[in-house]
């Protein structure tokens, strides 16, 4: 695939950003996360970003909401919670998808992506030096075993 030297630059100014802020949020996620928990993340890759832009679904393509996402995986259903309120604890919850906690999109008989995607940022923290990445925007799924 071709990829326009505008979408290339674009995707150059979000990774420096987001290479940063993968560091400082895999070592906070280092210091919270159970140790039986597994995380883990990713910044988005230039083919996957230019079909991104390509596929037209998204509001502000200098600043996807994903282009940093990591997964915190608990170890059942039950721990989706908890795993929710570390992370409310720890960064801002700007928005979250479902919507509801207690509802899905899925009919019973299919498997698709579903699970509880959290839109947050880092937050300003008293307790640490500011950052010029405390509102960059990232995804966090939390997933099950």
């Amino acid at each position: 695939m071709k990829i326009p030297a505008s979408v290339r630059r674009l995707h150059e100014d979000q990774k420096v950003v987001n290479d940063r802020l993968r560091v400082l949020v895999d070592e906070r996620m280092a210091g919270l996360k159970q140790s039986r928990w597994h995380y883990e993340s990713r910044v988005k890759e230039l083919l996957s970003f230019a079909l991104k832009i390509e596929s037209g679904r998204f509001q502000k393509p200098e600043a996807l909401e994903d282009f940093f996402a990591c997964t915190l995986v608990v170890s059942n259903s039950t721990e989706i919670a908890e795993a929710e309120k570390l992370i409310d604890d720890n960064f801002t919850i700007k928005y979250r998808r479902p919507k509801q906690q207690d509802q899905t999109h899925k009919s019973s008989n299919s498997f698709p992506f579903d699970d509880l995607r959290l839109y947050v940022t880092l937050g300003q923290s008293p307790a640490l030096p500011p950052t010029d990445l405390a509102d960059v925007l990232f995804e966090l799924q939390i997933k099950t075993f």
